[in-house]
């Protein structure tokens, strides 16, 4: 009878874990639609914008499927809690040195906020810091996959390496898109304009600053706490990754589509097409072609 029940008792254990197995299976499944769910959404509102189409403020609402996307893709990977920290770490040092360049011109220039829509914090729009957030996320994962770490601890050199990167990434998407937004749409206004189609060149050495600053910070955070994800079941899955890449690509795709379909200041428009092609869409496919060297040593 002790040897049936102890038989039993061995069943009901293994039974118990395959459940537990596809459950888990199955709510990675459904995440994996959401996520899929939110790219998809992103893209549709990228075109939409891109192409001028006249329906609800979309601009206004552009980048929220990619600001929900970074905080469920990144809670994959290293946690709720970790995220929060580094959402609280980019407002905090990204909204400081808004609200100083504002009223100072360091580290971006002279500027104003002008047809932002929402609340502001030191007449700097909420929305900007959230998306600075996302914006930052998708960098710092395309970083690790140009530079061949997905999701491995940052030690020695990469410390500083990745958080370059990564800022480098990002400002790629400002170098695209700042025209259009400032000097042709007013979202922004330098009030002393600039060389490069009406924006200071300090607007791109302050964005690397800052976007390093915040980066690096976060860098040192998880560096202390090890925190190694490259082995876990998530991270090692192509799909994972490509998510991220997919989110940037899109970005830069989308200025790209901008310079075919506008009539009107096109020396602008297809000026930022060709730019986001030699920037966020090269960087984006190399990133792509990484994946290759997911499961290996780069």
């Amino acid at each position: 009878m002790m040897k049936k029940k102890n038989y039993m008792s061995t069943n009901q254990i293994t039974t118990n874990s395959l459940s537990q197995a596809a459950i888990s299976k199955e709510k990675a499944n459904i995440t994996q639609y959401i996520k899929w769910g939110f790219i998809i959404l992103f893209i549709i509102l990228t075109v939409a914008v891109r192409i001028d189409l006249p329906v609800i403020p979309i601009k206004a609402i552009m980048f929220v499927p990619m600001i929900v996307f970074a905080w469920i893709h990144g809670s994959q990977r290293y946690g709720i809690s970790t995220m929060i920290i580094w959402f609280v770490i980019t407002w905090l040092v990204s909204n400081g040195f808004e609200a100083l360049s504002i009223r100072t011109g360091f580290p971006f220039g002279h500027y104003h906020y002008a047809k932002m829509p929402g609340p502001r914090v030191l007449d700097v729009p909420i929305i900007i810091m959230a998306l600075y957030f996302a914006l930052s996320y998708t960098s710092w994962t395309v970083a690790q996959m140009v530079t061949g770490n997905f999701g491995k601890k940052i030690v020695g050199v990469y410390q500083i390496f990745i958080p370059i990167t990564t800022a480098v990434i990002m400002s790629m998407f400002d170098l695209v898109g700042d025209p259009q937004a400032s000097t042709l749409s007013s979202d922004w206004v330098w009030e002393r304009g600039g060389a490069y189609y009406g924006v200071p060149i300090s607007n791109y050495a302050g964005w690397i600053f800052v976007v390093y600053v915040f980066m690096q910070i976060f860098t040192w955070f998880i560096s202390k706490k090890n925190i190694d994800v490259s082995k876990d079941a998530v991270t090692t899955s192509r799909s994972y990754w490509l998510e991220a890449s997919i989110v940037y690509l899109s970005m830069g795709l989308g200025v790209v589509l901008e310079g075919f379909t506008r009539t009107a200041h096109v020396e602008v428009y297809s000026s930022m097409a060709m730019i986001s092609v030699f920037t966020m869409v090269f960087t984006a496919m190399i990133s792509i072609s990484n994946l290759k060297f997911i499961n290996n040593k780069f």
